[in-house]
């Protein structure tokens, strides 16, 4: 019985965590295809480690930590703290990444116009004379 709890309790986790990575993917997509993106930084690396630090700065803020909630769904006693706040973002950065895919191969999500896009915003403008 006390195993069964565990396991409730340790898919709770689990489904925070899944709904805390697409809430990110789907809160991040409009920054991540606003035109001002595309044209500056897109390819260039930016993506993950802002998603981080966004997600950082949110579970800091209300006091999320998905790691010492996975302890203590696992009966070890660990409290909140901000190691467990940064991993957790790393986390969610990650997930976001694969919920990201999973849109991708099921059509929600189109990389390529994406990319074609950006590279649309890259090409400079013919000098008309």
């Amino acid at each position: 019985m006390m195993e069964q709890a565990m396991m409730v309790s340790v898919a709770k986790v689990l489904v925070k965590f899944l709904v805390l990575s697409v809430v990110f993917e789907t809160a991040m997509t409009p920054i991540f295809n606003w035109r001002f993106f595309l044209k500056h930084f897109e390819g260039k690396g930016v993506k993950t480690p802002l998603t981080i630090c966004l997600a950082f700065l949110i579970f800091w803020t209300y006091n999320l930590d998905i790691v010492s909630d996975t302890l203590n769904a696992l009966e070890y006693q660990a409290k909140i703290n901000i190691g467990g706040q940064f991993v957790t973002a790393l986390l969610i950065a990650g997930g976001s990444d694969g919920v990201f895919r999973i849109f991708t191969k099921l059509g929600i999500r189109n990389p390529a116009e994406r990319a074609a896009k950006a590279a649309a915003m890259q090409k400079p403008v013919a000098n008309k004379t």
